[in-house]
């Protein structure tokens, strides 16, 4: 029986594997499982990797970084201020025309232009009363007060300009004295001409006419003619017939008082006006237009508003309504002359005073803002 089952046993065995038989393993050299098997070509950590031809490792390119953009800081313009007189009349504000801030310090600050706190008096003439007369309007002085105030003008250290460089100066800022007036003689005042010579001659200075060009004779002709030859007179136009010009004169009239005496001054003086003195002070924004088409670029009124500055012009409300503030000038009367001197001069203080406080400021602003 133990046989029969021995090769029972024997022949499952053979039939089922070797698995019962004692074998020798596949392997002949034993193999550390536990061992990583490594790469045929290593990279480092800390150095770039170098592709060679056993390599088999996947080189991934190394990226160019992106810059990084500051962000440039613009500045905004702020507000130039400008200069307020002191003391300004009652409805009256100065008024500034240069529309381009950067224009108007350029010429403020020009080395070679005006210095700041320079003004302009504008003062008008009509008749000068002869000793033993009596005054019974307000637009006469007596002899006396005239000679008075010339000399007090001269003392004070004022000096005379003309309509050509008051305009240089008031749009480009043009240099004329620190203390300077306009002096302008209105009508046909041959008489009262003559009263300034003597100061005009010893002075240097020269008087402005706003002369009216209809009805005169070849004799007053030729006296002012005479005149005029000296240098020492500006002549500008106050019209053909003196026409006050209202809100319903004709435009025909406004261009026949303008161009006939451009066109007489010019026969007779050897100079076009440029400078319409208006008529008792009337004007309308239709007689600017026509004024300024005939060739004017200044034009005075007889309203007292104050001394002109570069960009800025001491406007009444009637005056603000123009287009054009250089065409609606304001003048002291000769009855209030030696105020005006006065005033002239606190002005120009002031100014020059506001200047120094705002000069930093202002060329910090030219530095930024302004260049070509």
């Amino acid at each position: 029986m133990k046989r029969f089952i021995g090769i029972i046993f024997a022949t499952l065995c053979l039939t089922l594997s070797s698995g019962c038989l004692k074998s020798e393993p596949r392997y002949s050299t034993p193999v550390d499982l536990t061992e990583k098997i490594q790469p045929t070509a290593s990279i480092s950590a800390t150095q770039p990797a170098t592709a060679t031809a056993t390599s088999t490792a996947t080189l991934i390119p190394t990226e160019t970084p992106t810059p990084t953009l500051t962000p440039t800081i613009t500045p905004t313009p702020w507000q130039v201020t400008l200069f307020d007189p002191p003391n300004m009349r009652p409805n009256v504000e100065s008024v500034s025309y240069i529309a381009d801030t950067c224009d108007y310090l350029l010429a403020r600050w020009n080395d070679q232009n005006s210095s700041p706190g320079t003004i302009v008096v504008p003062i008008m003439f009509h008749s000068v009363a002869q000793p033993g007369r009596v005054i019974t309007d307000n637009t006469t002085i007596s002899m006396e007060t005239f000679f008075a105030f010339m000399d007090y003008a001269k003392q004070l250290g004022y000096q005379t300009i003309t309509v050509a460089q008051l305009h240089a100066f008031l749009t480009e800022n043009a240099r004329i004295p620190e203390l300077s007036m306009i002096l302008i003689l209105d009508d046909r005042r041959p008489g009262v001409t003559e009263l300034f010579l003597p100061y005009l001659e010893e002075n240097q200075w020269t008087l402005t006419l706003g002369w009216i060009s209809a009805f005169n004779d070849d004799a007053i002709w030729s006296r002012m003619e005479q005149m005029a030859a000296t240098g020492l007179l500006d002549v500008q136009s106050h019209g053909y017939e003196h026409v006050y010009i209202q809100s319903f004169t004709d435009t025909s009239i406004i261009e026949q008082e303008v161009s006939l005496s451009s066109e007489l001054i010019e026969t007779h003086f050897g100079k076009k006006p440029t400078a319409y003195i208006w008529p008792g002070g009337n004007f309308t924004q239709a007689a600017v237009d026509i004024a300024e088409a005939g060739g004017m670029n200044l034009g005075f009124t007889a309203y007292s508003r104050g001394a002109l500055m570069f960009n800025a012009i001491p406007l009444g409300e009637d005056e603000q309504e123009i287009s054009n503030p250089l065409m609606v000038l304001p003048r002291f009367w000769s009855t209030a002359a030696f105020q005006a001197l006065d005033e002239g001069i606190k002005v120009s203080q002031a100014a020059k005073e506001d200047a120094d406080v705002v000069r930093e400021s202002q060329e910090q602003y030219l530095a930024l803002f302004c260049h070509d």
